[in-house]
């Protein structure tokens, strides 16, 4: 299982947010590319980074994200605001190794599939948000009544993972929504990466012993609560 940590850029800054409330920064810290080469030097393999300005279209951190694609061998996944297949190819060049999408994917099938079929769905991974076990769209901002399963089973021929989050669990350090996370897997097909909520090193073995491919990790990092090479070796 990946232990991914997350670097969400809010104004520039790599910050933590509460229950996906865009006015609720927990953590805010300046110097973005310290935060990465902390990762780095703790092991992390992959970097789960998302312009938040970009989600909610009030600018975009797009300098920042090339910084730290440039400054890190470290694989990335980027999210945020990727409505338009100019946007993801430009992240493509920038050296994003996965493109994530969410709101564009869910509203048009067909941005999806020319998605899949321009850049490849090994590159694709597919933004599940929820609460109440509904759709979250718009950089969480929307509500919708579409049922997170039965989305992810029309989806998954065009893209190569999932990332479920459970946005009443975000940055909330309270754990992660564990049924509902251990029925979403046995109904899906392609991986599943997980976030909101993980708080412990017990968190990550339940998701672990759940089979779940990748785990995000907010919050629980920053405020030390889950240290990154402890959490890697408990996986491996």
């Amino acid at each position: 299982m990946l232990i991914i940590p997350a670097i969400d850029l809010q104004d520039k800054r790599c910050v933590q947010l509460i229950g996906g409330n865009f006015s609720s920064e927990e953590i805010s810290i300046s110097d973005v590319n310290a935060v990465v080469r902390k990762f780095e030097s703790q092991g992390a393999k992959r970097l789960h980074i998302i312009d938040l300005n970009a989600a909610k279209n009030r600018g975009d951190n797009l300098d920042s994200i090339k910084d730290i694609i440039k400054n890190t061998s470290v694989k990335t996944e980027v999210g945020g605001g990727i409505r338009d297949i100019r946007k993801a190819f430009e992240l493509i060049k920038l050296g994003a190794d996965f493109i994530i999408v969410g709101t564009s994917a869910i509203s048009d099938m067909n941005f999806l599939k020319e998605l899949s079929s321009s850049i490849g769905r090994d590159r694709i991974i597919v933004a599940l948000d929820y609460k109440d076990k509904k759709i979250l769209t718009h950089g969480w901002l929307k509500s919708t009544q579409l049922d997170p399963i039965e989305l992810g089973k029309k989806l998954q021929n065009y893209c190569s993972q999932f990332l479920l989050t459970c946005v009443d669990k975000e940055g909330r350090l309270q754990g992660p929504d564990l049924d509902y996370i251990k029925t979403v897997k046995k109904e899906i097909d392609i991986p599943l990466i997980v976030s909101g909520g993980i708080s412990s090193l017990e968190d990550i073995k339940a998701l672990h012993d759940i089979g779940i491919d990748g785990a995000v990790i907010g919050m629980a990092l920053y405020k030390d609560r889950i240290d990154l090479k402890q959490a890697i070796e408990i996986v491996k």
